[in-house]
């Protein structure tokens, strides 16, 4: 039974999610109901390029998440961010969503960096593969999107991003004209402390309404973060916990859809520094001469 019934739930899938073909990725942004685009870390490769100009050390990541505990909806990806110089960050992100009946994969490489005090710009260029089962093909698209994020104050942050700048095409025939999602996002950021921030966001896809998303993350010590938030269309709250222990991050958290259920998922992150410290060199001058008598 599960088998006839799979493929039917792919397609209502696909056709219910089409605005989020750009799944959000992590699952620190998961808990914060994905309002990512003013976020720096090392997901910025996928949420918002920008933030990259402001990330000073390397980072490498792997996350999974299984959409409403069901076989097939499988969410996961790695994601690696290396800083270039003083002013930026290169990123290579990969993803893939499904099962041999039908999945979708991403291959991108993006490129952050600061313009001006306070200001950010990042591009990123992906290639997204996107498979059918038996006689109906695949088909491959180039994806461009770009970001901007500035600092107003030190404790204030917006951000802007478009994806798929190009609306690449999905499926074009005489009978269907179905394009990749062309979303917009539009945000801004809070940090009370470095205890307490919020992020709001409200995202658009060209075709659906827009959506409006909320999140909150609370660090009561220094190893532990806790993180509500929600998204609408439909109202989708999350939860999320974080522990960090030196450069090691383990991200947990869970989305819960009105109809569909809990989707937990989990992220594994681990930042280092590439640069070469500078080594403190002490001089001592002697006196040639000699004491004085």
């Amino acid at each position: 039974m599960s088998r006839i019934l799979l493929p039917f739930l792919f397609v209502f899938t696909v056709l219910t999610a089409k605005a989020q073909e750009n799944f959000p990725m992590g699952a620190r942004s998961i808990g914060m109901g994905n309002a990512t685009v003013t976020l720096d870390d090392v997901w910025a490769v996928h949420h918002n390029q920008a933030a990259l100009g402001m990330l000073e050390d390397a980072g490498v990541s792997v996350y999974y998440e299984n959409r409403w505990l069901t076989a097939g909806f499988d969410n996961q990806g790695a994601a690696i961010s290396i800083p270039t110089g003083k002013i930026g960050s290169v990123g290579v992100i990969y993803s893939r969503f499904g099962n041999s009946l039908y999945n979708q994969s991403k291959y991108g490489v993006s490129y952050g960096m600061r313009l001006a005090k306070g200001f950010y710009m990042g591009v990123g260029l992906n290639y997204h593969d996107t498979r059918l089962a038996e006689n109906y093909g695949n088909k491959g698209n180039f994806v461009a999107e770009i970001g901007i994020l500035g600092e107003i104050t030190k404790k204030i942050r917006v951000g802007f991003h478009v994806y798929n700048l190009s609306r690449a095409v999905l499926v074009s025939d005489s009978i269907l004209n179905d394009r990749l999602p062309m979303i917009f996002r539009l945000g801004g950021s809070y940090i009370f402390s470095d205890k307490v921030q919020i992020a709001v966001e409200v995202e658009k896809d060209l075709d659906l309404a827009p959506i409006v998303k909320l999140g909150a993350e609370y660090r009561p010590s220094k190893l532990i973060f806790i993180r509500v938030g929600f998204n609408t269309q439909p109202f989708t709250p999350s939860i999320g916990l974080g522990f960090h222990v030196k450069g090691i991050r383990l991200d947990l958290a869970t989305t819960i859809h009105p109809v569909l259920g809990v989707s937990p998922s989990a992220s594994l992150t681990y930042n280092f520094s590439i640069r070469k410290k500078k080594e403190e060199i002490t001089i001592t001058v002697s006196d040639p001469e000699g004491p004085s008598e």
